[in-house]
């Protein structure tokens, strides 16, 4: 099949969202199909092979925010953004001889329905969250097929929308995510004389519950805590960790390469997820469980789904500190649940959310969209 993956920032910027495209567009480049990575003019240079990558100016939102009454609605931002890389990119498409078009936000639906319309692809919406828009509605009727990366997030289109929605979950790189041995240089630097280490790997957003976080590493004074990820929050959070006493025991090392992220699992002993809101699934959680590393994870959207409460880690309520702490504190004084829960979390993810049986999910919306 010829397939385009249109999203502008998988080529602008690095987020969980963006990394499912790219890996998207590899495995089925693998399966032999004819892949085209559509993105904005962006810093992040990938070359997957057997994917042709193009890149389109667009007109940030940061700029349209510049409008005073454009910068009350960061949806419409977002929209006119994506509709100003769409007026360069619509060409291509329309030559490109698409028999799939897919998208992963709703701001994309306007042009998948005009090349769906005057060239016969079909439209296929991989949801990995809301960022509904008032009127998007209208553009319902011209989705073909849709499939989302959780149930929770399924039906919440559903809801939106009224239309029939898969549920592929995503994907991680098993071969990448595995257990290795920890370097004990490397383990000295962030948990020194042998002091229990807890990870996170992520953005640092506010939804993440970062600051919940560090309210409970204040609760746990022999732990260390090691952030991997950069984000606007970040200056709030190293001023939280100076105020709470535990900078010294607050390591914040910033965007790691994701080649990286198992050597860091591998030094620590228990890994976290503290989000209050919008997590629709946790790529972050998948890698760690197939690291056998225990996660502790708020109870908040998708995340239920992804990591078995009791089996492969912990769910807590989100926002409660004192909860979290408890959580924390019970893994690392038992080496024996740790070790447990790290088995069962790599049998599930290697069962559940490996790129074969995604990629399987996938092609069998697309068989049914073709028909």
């Amino acid at each position: 099949m010829k397939i385009a993956l249109y999203n502008l920032t998988t080529t602008v910027k690095l987020g969980g969202v963006e990394s499912i495209v790219w890996d998207v567009g590899q495995k089925l480049a693998a399966r032999g199909h004819n892949v085209t990575l559509f993105g904005g003019e962006g810093t992040v240079q990938r070359q997957p092979p057997g994917v042709t990558v193009k890149r389109y100016p667009y007109i940030a939102r940061d700029i349209w925010g510049r409008v005073p009454p454009l910068r009350k609605s960061l949806n419409l931002l977002k929209l006119l953004e994506r509709l100003s890389m769409a007026a360069w990119a619509v060409g291509d498409l329309m030559r490109g001889g698409f028999e799939i078009v897919q998208v992963v936000k709703p701001y994309d639906f306007p042009i998948g329905a005009h090349v769906r319309f005057y060239r016969g692809a079909r439209l296929v919406y991989n949801s990995h969250g809301t960022d509904f828009f008032p009127g998007d509605r209208l553009f319902r009727r011209t989705i073909d097929g849709a499939f989302a990366c959780s149930r929770y997030n399924a039906r919440m289109v559903e809801d939106h929308y009224h239309i029939p929605i898969d549920v592929a979950y995503n994907g991680f790189d098993a071969e990448l995510f595995r257990p290795a041995a920890p370097n004990p240089q490397l383990r000295a630097r962030y948990a020194p004389d042998g002091a229990p280490l807890i990870f996170y790997a992520g953005r640092l957003v506010t939804f993440k519950g970062l600051d919940f976080l560090l309210d409970a590493m204040a609760r746990l004074p022999k732990a260390h805590l090691l952030l991997a990820g950069e984000g606007p929050h970040r200056a709030n959070l190293e001023a939280q960790a100076q105020r709470l006493g535990i900078a010294a025991r607050t390591h914040f090392v910033g965007n790691r390469p994701h080649t990286e992220l198992p050597q860091l699992h591998a030094i620590s002993d228990v890994f976290v997820i503290p989000s209050t809101d919008h997590e629709t699934f946790c790529l972050a959680a998948c890698e760690a469980m197939s690291c056998e590393r225990p996660v502790v994870a708020a109870r908040t959207g998708g995340l239920t789904e992804v990591v078995r409460d009791g089996e492969t880690g912990v769910i807590v309520p989100p926002g409660d500190a004192s909860t979290l702490a408890e959580a924390l504190q019970a893994l690392l004084d038992d080496a024996t649940l740790r070790m447990r829960m790290g088995r069962a979390g790599r049998e599930w993810t290697n069962a559940m959310f490996t790129w074969d049986v995604v990629i399987d999910r996938m092609l069998t919306t697309y068989a049914r969209v073709l028909g």
